[in-house]
């Protein structure tokens, strides 16, 4: 303990030494502090975020005595002021060394590299003192000794429970997403199976899935009216359309689907392939599709809690190539915020559907994505 204070009284004292018993007494030390953070926060209370945090603060108040005790080593050990200084900065050395050495392709070099210059390191922090080395009895080094093996032994107890308490947790997760991913599958069976049994014609199976109570019933009720058709009109941009069109531009889509130009940065789902992008603390969504045999025929798992209308648009680069257009509203299913939707439908000259869903909180914004298809779309 005397030697862990010393350690946080001379914070600032970069003239002079440290023993190798104090340099690795203190990272000892420290590591184990680490370790007791993370149990206690993270494993005990399930406060992985606070646990993280507050290891964060620690790491930044151990930040100059490390830097500092790290100093007094190498100069107990008789290195000169100018060495030091440039160990100091060898890091950024390693770096551009690293960076230059995967530039020409030797990619086996990089750990080859780290491996060495860590092993200079410790070598250097493990030699002894070129001025004085602190003489210590049979006991003495036998208490020493019993105390780093007793924080090693606590620090890799503790990091080993920590680590089997996240894998269940983890596996948990992937338990109860597996079941949700089978019970899903199961409801989309059976209402396939109903649709199937049921419709008799598509305008028909078309009002059965528009008119869906609820995600969690997945029932089907038939509804008498058609799609009513609506005229789209120009709404004036709001604060997410504004922010949208200062943002720099995107393709989006694939050779399969074809391509077309947003704005922004989005970022694909890869088990879902959705794009997403977040603007003004809002999330916009497009899901692009190439299957199934259009709406209303097909079960989508974007059903609209509501039809607002249907009406029509040309893709410009296609020839004028019509595209079917329903507006709605989305229940998002986590939260039952309810949404803007867009349906587009059209057919490629062979015959190859297209299908794309957007979802926004701002209705000008689905306006400005859509138009940037009609006028951008290629194949």
């Amino acid at each position: 303990m005397r030697r862990y204070l010393r350690y946080w009284r001379e914070t600032f004292n970069f003239r002079g030494g440290a023993y190798r018993l104090d340099y690795w007494l203190v990272q000892a030390v420290n590591n184990l502090i680490f370790a007791l953070i993370i149990f206690i926060v993270g494993t005990i209370f399930n406060e992985w975020t606070l646990s993280s945090h507050i290891s964060s603060i620690f790491s930044l108040l151990i930040f100059v005595p490390n830097i500092s005790l790290f100093i007094r080593r190498l100069r107990d050990s008789g290195l000169p002021q100018q060495i030091i200084a440039i160990i100091l900065f060898s890091p950024f050395l390693i770096g551009i060394f690293s960076g230059i050495t995967v530039a020409l392709g030797l990619l086996i070099a990089v750990p080859v590299l780290l491996l060495l210059y860590l092993s200079g390191i410790i070598y250097l922090l493990l030699r002894r003192s070129a001025y004085w080395t602190p003489y210590l009895n049979v006991q003495q080094k036998i208490n020493y000794t019993i105390v780093f093996v007793t924080i090693i032994v606590l620090i890799i107890g503790l990091q080993i429970f920590t680590i089997k308490k996240q894998m269940t947790g983890i596996n948990n997760i992937w338990q109860k997403a597996l079941k949700q991913q089978v019970q899903q599958t199961q409801r989309e069976s059976e209402l396939i199976d109903k649709s199937a049994s049921s419709q008799t014609n598509i305008e028909s199976s078309l009002s059965s899935v528009l008119s869906s109570a609820a995600s969690d019933t997945h029932h089907l009720e038939k509804a008498q009216k058609p799609i009513p058709d609506i005229s789209v009109k120009a709404l004036p941009d709001d604060k997410v359309a504004a922010s949208y069109r200062n943002l720099p531009e995107m393709r989006l889509g694939d050779n399969d689907f074809g391509t077309f130009t947003v704005q922004g940065h989005w970022e694909q789902d890869s088990s879902t392939l959705q794009w997403f992008l977040s603007i003004q603390e809002q999330h916009v969504l497009i899901l692009t599709s190439t299957m199934g045999q259009g709406f209303g025929v097909d079960i989508s798992s974007l059903p609209f809690e509501k039809i607002v209308g249907q009406s029509y648009f040309q893709l410009k680069q296609q020839g004028d190539l019509q595209v079917w257009r329903i507006d709605g509203t989305y229940k998002e299913p986590t939260t039952d915020q309810i949404k803007a939707m867009s349906y587009l439908e059209w057919h490629m000259p062979d015959g190859h559907i297209r299908v794309m869903y957007l979802i926004s909180q701002s209705k000008p914004l689905l306006n400005t994505i859509i138009n940037s298809v009609a006028t951008t779309y290629s194949q």
